[in-house]
């Protein structure tokens, strides 16, 4: 039986990913870098890097979105890339394998939203997207590549006043040596991509100075932003066939 599945709103949309980011440093006395020095070794590497994954997770609605969790693996090289969110009404993953080839998959959580949108639950398999539609998905590249520039502009829009405050402290995350930079969230202004935080936490591995996480908190709330797999992420395929439901996609 072939069913008809409308366009899944907005829920494609990456808006909602906040990437909150700027961090604060705890003092340390000793050799700790600049926090622009890290910080610009960092982007570098990041800018360089043929690939990597990107999560947020959000449990608390730091940025006042209804994002719970995302993760996002691409590579900045070709169009090539998976991305899932995770919502209270749903969850959505889509894969895009080439510039003409991408899948979506769909599970609604909130069985009033069947009234509105119809029956567009994928019951965990992937749907074809036309590839009329591969157009629209350009926005997902376009909101990753972005999360660079709006991670780093929190801490190159530090006035030097704010720079000075900056404390930094050595501890460790998840077993590795990093540096730990905590500064206010307030450069730039507002930023879409970083509302509702106070305060923002950098944390830079010691020994590659590169960017692995950074937490947006606002009083006991925290938003955690984590950054992995630069040059290491695989090349994404097409789902198996029998993963791939037989649903028409409609407007």
């Amino acid at each position: 039986m072939t069913n008809t599945m409308t366009r899944p709103t907005r829920w494609l949309s990456v808006t909602g990913l906040g990437i909150v980011a700027a961090w604060t440093l705890s003092s340390c006395g000793g050799g700790a870098p600049a926090l622009t020095e890290i910080a610009g070794n960092a982007r570098q590497s990041m800018e360089e890097a043929t690939s990597f994954t990107y999560t947020v997770a959000d449990p608390d609605g730091v940025h006042g979105e209804e994002l719970e969790s995302g993760e996002f693996s691409s590579h900045t090289d070709r169009v090539n890339y998976n991305i899932l969110f995770s919502m209270p009404q749903a969850d959505v993953e889509v894969r895009a394998v080439d510039e003409s080839t991408a899948f979506l998959k769909l599970n609604l959580k909130d069985e009033s939203l069947r009234e509105v949108l119809g029956d567009v639950d994928t019951d965990d398999k992937w749907v074809q997207v036309p590839e009329s539609e591969q157009e629209d998905l350009s926005q997902y590249t376009e909101d990753f590549d972005g999360i660079i520039d709006t991670t780093f502009s929190l801490i190159e829009g530090l006035s030097e006043e704010e720079l000075d405050a900056v404390e930094v402290e050595e501890t460790e995350l998840d077993g590795q040596a990093v540096y730990k930079y905590v500064v206010p969230a307030t450069a730039n202004g507002e930023s879409e991509h970083y509302t509702g935080a106070e305060t923002v936490e950098f944390y830079f591995l010691q020994d590659s100075s590169e960017l692995v996480q950074v937490d947006a908190s606002t009083g006991d709330s925290t938003a955690t932003h984590a950054f992995s797999n630069l040059n290491e992420v695989e090349i994404f395929e097409a789902p198996p066939e029998e993963e791939i439901a037989e649903m028409e996609w409609s407007f």
